[in-house]
């Protein structure tokens, strides 16, 4: 009996060695998330894929997944700029998406749609990145062109609460599986009924709303449960601003569990030297240096008195032919915002300019895939988070996308485009790109299993053949 016992525990340190060598991850169950804590800590600085997924426009004629998504003169989004990003160094990356032309009043959104948005998420979240995905334009500016139906208003959130409710539960349905490098942004930059920047016109009725679009947004993705009954969330104060009015007035929603909330605001400040409106503006000065401080000891204050982290969803100075005084700014601003454990976003509205014509964000050449490189060092260089593993060299002379989202568009040759102007406000998993948690598990406990009966099997052969030899001698 004791031999019996002998041997089979010395089956399960063999299994256990065959377990090791299985290049596979078992899915981050609901109790093992990350905190928020946690989570913000692993983050080194992320990349905003703006001005795609969140385009839109009452003109658009024909609407569809590719005729949105390439709306404001970007071209179609692929593996290869995804990839490419993470190459430069970026653990994580926001993917703003505008879901109102693609639902309906009760939030149901459209399957082409919902398909494309999966797709660019999986070619971040296959990548081992930090994953944020949100509901980007359906607040904001309302009027003109504009789809926005969200507004901080209480009259318009009753009005509109079901229909938020309805969004967010498809959304979380949709990505419930999905392990912690997923977050969900409720909501982006909420406008009273005044499309009023910085602070409210409209009194308390716009905070109200608000802090309601917030709790509503927390309960909703909650109630669907799996992995997403402890997810990270992230809600933004009213416009995402960090004024002290919208502080004062912004209340962190309940939850359900502790440590799994994170605040979100947007800062491009100073503001003269962010935008290019002022063109005089070009030179980073130690008054400017001065104005990143005091902003980044602001958010710290506000992140200690939430008792939460506070992260700045979107940043970024314009390009104003003046490339090493940005890279100053960012190594200021990073520098600053990292010693206090606040993580960045660069906002890249993929308008890419060179020369004398001032102007957008964009630190990649989305047509070719070259960078801003002293941008993109001074970003990675004065961040700090989890490491992360470089992959193979990627060479793009001349892309071709290929998409699953319009049947009518199989192979589209994306050329060079005209940027539109705008505020800055499944697909198979390659094995070289899948090193975060596998989403389905059912597979890899299979195969687990299987290792640990080999394993066994193994184990008590071998102890039975030396037990054999023994004898024999």
């Amino acid at each position: 009996m004791k031999m019996l016992i002998k041997r089979f525990a010395a089956a399960l340190c063999v299994a256990a060695l065959l377990l090791v060598g299985i290049p596979y991850q078992i899915s981050t169950k609901a109790d093992g998330m990350m905190t928020a804590s946690q989570e913000v800590a692993a983050i080194n600085v992320g990349w905003n894929l703006g001005n795609t997924l969140d385009s839109y426009g009452t003109w658009i004629t024909n609407v569809n997944p590719t005729s949105v998504e390439t709306a404001w003169g970007n071209p179609l989004t692929t593996r290869e700029l995804i990839l490419s990003v993470q190459q430069q160094g970026f653990n994580a990356i926001r993917i703003p998406v505008t879901w109102a032309q693609f639902t309906d009043s009760e939030g149901n959104v459209d399957s082409a749609w919902m398909n494309r948005v999966h797709e660019v998420v999986d070619y971040a979240y296959n990548a081992g990145m930090y994953v944020i995905l949100n509901v980007h334009h359906d607040t904001g500016e309302h009027g003109s062109d504009k789809v926005c139906w969200m507004i901080a208003d209480m009259n318009t959130y009753e009005q509109t609460r079901d229909r938020f409710e309805g969004l967010w539960t498809s959304i979380a349905n949709e990505f419930r599986d999905y392990g912690d490098h997923l977050m969900f942004e409720g909501y982006n930059e909420l406008l009273d009924m005044n499309n009023s920047w910085n602070s409210s016109t409209t009194g308390t009725t716009a905070y109200d709303a608000t802090n309601s679009y917030a709790q509503l947004f927390v309960d909703t993705v909650r109630s669907t449960g799996g992995n997403n009954a402890t997810r990270n969330l992230i809600v933004n104060t009213y416009v995402c601003s960090v004024e002290q009015v919208v502080r004062d007035n912004f209340v962190l929603p309940s939850d359900t569990v502790p440590d799994h909330l994170i605040c979100e605001v947007h800062c491009y400040s100073p503001w003269w030297f962010s935008t290019a409106t002022d063109t005089s503006d070009t030179t980073f000065t130690e008054q400017h240096r001065s104005d990143v401080i005091t902003l980044m000891n602001t958010i710290s204050n506000f992140s200690e008195q939430l008792g939460v982290p506070v992260i700045i969803g979107e940043f970024g100075p314009e390009y104003k032919n003046n490339d090493d005084q940005r890279a100053a700014y960012i190594e200021c601003y990073i520098s600053e915002a990292t010693s206090r454990g606040i993580k960045c976003f660069w906002w890249d509205n993929g308008d890419y300019r060179t020369g004398s014509e001032f102007g957008g964000y964009a630190i990649v050449n989305r047509n070719n895939l070259t960078w801003r490189t002293p941008l993109v060092e001074a970003l990675v260089n004065n961040s700090q988070g989890e490491p992360i593993s470089v992959i193979e060299e990627i060479s793009v002379e001349t892309q071709e996308v290929e998409t699953t989202v319009e049947s009518t568009v199989e192979t589209t040759q994306i050329t060079e485009t005209t940027i539109a102007e705008t505020n800055p406000t499944q697909t198979d998993i390659n094995s070289l790109e899948n090193v975060n948690n596998t989403n389905d598990s059912t597979g890899v406990l299979l195969v687990v299993g299987c290792a640990v009966v080999l394993g066994a099997y193994v184990g008590l052969f071998i102890l039975g053949r030396k037990n054999g030899f023994k004898k024999n001698k």
